[in-house]
């Protein structure tokens, strides 16, 4: 399963209430749609264009920068910006009296595809809808908050709780990434190698990152956090605090989680800050329970319930801090504040359309997904659980969100050790090497997912979707080589049934033939209406009358020539005339539309050229029995 393969997979725009917004006065009001660009990036160009300082550009809100997203900005003052380029779009919507802030942000749309599906993923997103529609999810902070994680940083407010600013500072400066590019990662690792040289990094960072910092420890040998203070972004420093406050939320909401559901009931979704507790089968009482309970953020001033005091205590000891330094914290950018956090979100308008065929992975499916959540919400947890596990004991699953690979946890919330990241195969491919026997599978038919163990054949050489026996759907050819195209067609009624006739190499048809054969007297297609009943139309020329066209094998009725010149049995006058030859070999006599003697063919009606010298005048002077002499002589 795959997210945000293209930048097209993910789609976001972000609602808001124009009647609050829009107002006469100095700001004016922008709709942003940007591809593979941040917020950041979209804001800074914005205020380039508009010629003013980057501070006086505001939105209510971040948004990713894998896929393709819509926001409003405002700009105080400067000139008005209208920009169109491959990577973003500037459209101004009008002037407000003041600049957007996160309160003016109703939520978000989302329009996501889901990639690389088979059968049993598209039946595990069935099922979890109808769950998710009936309960909600817990509202976890997903893994877009916890990019410290992903590329390499860790929590530095854990590190600064625990005393430790050295580590917290070149974590922030130097810590390694997998995802970076290689310029960047190999100036960290130049920083690495001379760290604890303040005087040599102050003159290797000048003028790049770092260069303040290092200038102030030259000056101040052991003053971390005034370095930090002094050379880190306020910004930089609030987004590591709330990644940790975060980290905190999602530990304690999922003691809660796993205590409400109970032994056997829990399950897992992935994250990269650690697994996430779900569940299944939860009855009304403890439904409603999930629903009632309050988990705000942790921060100073804040009345925790009992139950939630208990919960954040179990966290801090797990952590090796204690709460209570956590709510003294007093460095800048540090100081975490209260903040209230609905318990469960309940996605608005979640649909899915039907699944398609994925043009990126051969034999696979997509499906496309629609929903609407309410700000600070992550659309990424409701992707995980939708496509959660919905049995116990379930084979290993993978999702990749852009290139970032995520394993589901066991029934124990432990990810598989040693899983290759860099094998991309479908995670059915990978568990035909063990076995396994998707819950989906047709073990009670006698065969299973991946190949027939009893008779010897390779587990990877899989079988179709549907059994190998004719009487089944009437699908194969009696005995030897079953090709696809000799195999029949029984939801359209357009390849025949039974025999071992090869479908593009047929002799005439006739009337006994097996159902869904061209010609066949008694052909009635109920599907979809395209053939008639063989015989009853034998008088009428093949332009008159309800000529059948199928677009899926353009077949007529036995007295009609076929559309695509595959074995009929009859020419284009109707009944009169021979047959035409078929393709197995036999000549016979061609029908007067085939012949070469052309002299023989019907004449033209003067009225379709003009007269030439010889002609006869007009349509009176046709022979009799030309077709064209008179049009009401035919039926239809």
């Amino acid at each position: 399963m795959r997210l945000k393969r293209t930048q097209n997979d993910f789609r976001v725009t972000e609602l808001f209430d124009d009647t609050r917004l829009l107002a006469a006065g100095p700001f004016a009001v922008y709709r942003m749609t940007k591809r593979g660009l941040t917020t950041f990036e979209a804001a800074d160009i914005l205020a380039t264009g508009a010629g003013v300082e980057r501070s006086a550009v505001a939105y209510a809100g971040l948004k990713d920068k894998d896929g393709v997203t819509s926001q409003i900005m405002t700009v105080e003052g400067g000139k008005p910006v209208t920009f169109r380029d491959k990577a973003l779009t500037v459209r101004s919507i009008g002037r407000s009296d003041r600049a957007i802030e996160s309160k003016d942000s109703r939520g978000n749309s989302f329009e996501i595809v889901l990639r690389d599906l088979e059968a049993d993923d598209m039946r595990r997103i069935r099922v979890n809808m109808a769950e998710i529609k009936k309960v909600g999810v817990p509202n976890y902070f997903d893994d877009q908050r916890f990019g410290c994680l992903r590329h390499g940083q860790g929590f530095v407010a854990r590190h600064l709780l625990k005393g430790q600013p050295e580590l917290a500072l070149r974590a922030l400066l130097a810590a390694p990434s997998r995802y970076g590019a290689e310029p960047v990662e190999k100036f960290k690792r130049g920083i690495q190698d001379r760290w604890g040289n303040w005087s040599e990094l102050a003159s290797y960072c000048r003028a790049r990152r770092g260069a303040t910092v290092f200038e102030h420890l030259n000056a101040n040998p052991g003053d971390f956090i005034g370095a930090m203070e002094r050379g880190i972004a306020t910004r930089e420093r609030t987004i590591h605090l709330f990644a940790y406050q975060s980290y905190l939320w999602n530990k304690a909401a999922g003691l809660f989680v796993q205590e409400v559901a109970g032994e056997g009931h829990v399950a897992w979704m992935p994250c990269d800050a650690g697994s996430l507790q779900c569940f299944r089968n939860l009855d009304d009482e403890q439904i409603a329970r999930l629903k009632a309970f309050k988990l705000p953020l942790l921060g100073p001033g804040l009345e925790l319930e009992p139950e939630a005091a208990k919960l954040y205590q179990k966290v801090f000891r797990a952590e090796g801090v204690s709460m209570e330094d956590f709510l003294a914290m007093d460095i800048s950018g540090f100081r975490p504040q209260a903040e209230e956090r609905p318990f469960m979100v309940e996605p608005e308008y979640l649909r899915a359309a039907p699944a398609e065929d994925d043009e990126i992975y051969r034999r696979r499916r997509k499906m496309r997904v629609r929903f609407s959540l309410p700000r600070g919400h992550y659309a990424t947890l409701i992707m995980k659980r939708l496509c959660m596990p919905t049995e116990k004991d379930y084979v290993q699953l993978r999702m990749w969100v852009a290139r970032h690979p995520l394993d589901w946890p066991n029934d124990k919330g432990v990810v598989p050790v040693g899983a290759d990241m860099h094998d991309r195969r479908h995670w059915s491919e990978r568990g035909r090497e063990s076995g396994y026997r998707s819950p989906g599978s047709q073990t009670e038919r006698g065969r299973d997912n991946f190949g027939d163990r009893e008779s010897g054949r390779d587990g990877g050489s899989r079988r179709p979707s549907w059994p190998r026996e004719r009487e089944d759907r009437e699908g194969y050819r009696e005995g030897g080589d079953r090709n696809r195209d000799d195999r029949n067609r029984d939801n359209r009624g357009g390849y025949r049934g039974g025999g071992d006739r090869d479908r593009d190499r047929s002799p005439a048809w006739n009337s006994q033939s097996g159902g869904g054969q061209r010609g066949g007297g008694d052909r009635n297609r109920d599907d979809r209406g395209g053939y008639r009943s063989g015989g009853d139309r034998a008088d009428k020329p093949v332009w008159g009358g309800n000529r059948d066209r199928d677009d899926r094998g353009g077949y007529r009725d036995s007295e009609n020539r076929d559309r695509d010149n595959r074995g009929s049995d009859s020419n284009v006058w109707g009944n009169a005339g021979p047959s035409p030859p078929s393709r197995s070999g036999n000549t016979g006599d061609r029908p007067a539309w085939k012949r070469d003697d052309r002299e023989e063919r019907p004449q033209k009606s003067a009225w379709k050229r003009e007269p030439r010298s010889g002609d006869s005048g007009g349509s009176k002077d046709l022979p009799a029995d030309s077709p064209w002499k008179k049009k009401d002589d035919h039926d239809g």
